[in-house]
């Protein structure tokens, strides 16, 4: 998910705020989630992969678009591309299928996304 930073500085106060956009994860955005530079390709490939996952878990009928405007969509998107990539080739020792983040992460936003849905189809 992409966000912009604007700051604002007042009688020696400072605010900044960071507005999310609906873009969705992107590969910068995991770049700087995760530290590292470089990567692209994996990157991509494991943000795919991830909203993929997620999405098969609550409704594949839903568009994407409704998915990535959604704050908890995305970072179950992060949670489970930080898992993956931190864990590439040692997932076979591991004892979780999944970090217990990402399926709070799906728990919470399974029900909103189709409320969501649901409530835009009746108006």
């Amino acid at each position: 998910m992409s966000e912009t930073t604007e700051t604002t500085t007042v009688a020696e106060t400072t605010t900044t705020t960071t507005v999310a956009t609906t873009s969705g994860v992107t590969v910068a955005d995991m770049q700087e989630y995760l530290s590292v530079d470089e990567q692209d390709n994996l990157l991509a490939t494991l943000i795919a992969m991830a909203e993929v996952d997620v999405i098969s878990k609550i409704d594949d009928s839903v568009d994407v678009s409704v998915y990535r405007a959604n704050a908890l969509f995305n970072q179950a998107v992060r949670t489970l591309v930080d898992f993956t990539y931190n864990n590439r080739g040692g997932l076979s020792d591991s004892e979780l299928a999944y970090p217990p983040a990402y399926l709070y992460f799906i728990n919470s936003i399974k029900y909103r996304i189709k409320s969501e849905v649901d409530n835009a189809t009746e108006s």
